[in-house]
C-alpha cells in the first residue's frame, strides 16, 4: 500500500485526539483510581475534568496547564499531519 492509498477515514480513527485523562495516566500524574473517581465526580458536576482533579487536590494547576499544553500540541500534530495526508490523497 503506498502513501497515496491511505484511507482518510482509518486515519482519522487510529490518531483519536488523546483525552485529558489519558494523557495524565500515561505520564503517571494520576493513577486509574483516581481517574475513575473523578469521571463519577464529573458526571455530577458537569465541569472539565482538569478542574475536578485540581479542585480534589490531586494535580496542581501548574500540572493542568501542562498537561492541556501539551494535549493542545498534539492535536496540532495530529490536525497537521491529517492536512498532509489529504494533500497526497488528492495528487
Amino acid at each position: 500500500m503506498t502513501e497515496n492509498n491511505i484511507n482518510l477515514e482509518i486515519w482519522k480513527t487510529l490518531t483519536n485526539h488523546p483525552r485529558l485523562g489519558e494523557i495524565l495516566l500515561q505520564h503517571k500524574k494520576i493513577t486509574i483510581n483516581q481517574l475513575g473517581i473523578a469521571l463519577e465526580e464529573q458526571k455530577k458536576e458537569n465541569l472539565p475534568i482538569g478542574e475536578i482533579l485540581v479542585n480534589m487536590h490531586i494535580i496542581e494547576k501548574d500540572e493542568l496547564i501542562e498537561v492541556l499544553e501539551l494535549q493542545s500540541n498534539i492535536d496540532r500534530m495530529l490536525n497537521e499531519s491529517y492536512i498532509e495526508i489529504q494533500k497526497l490523497k488528492k495528487e
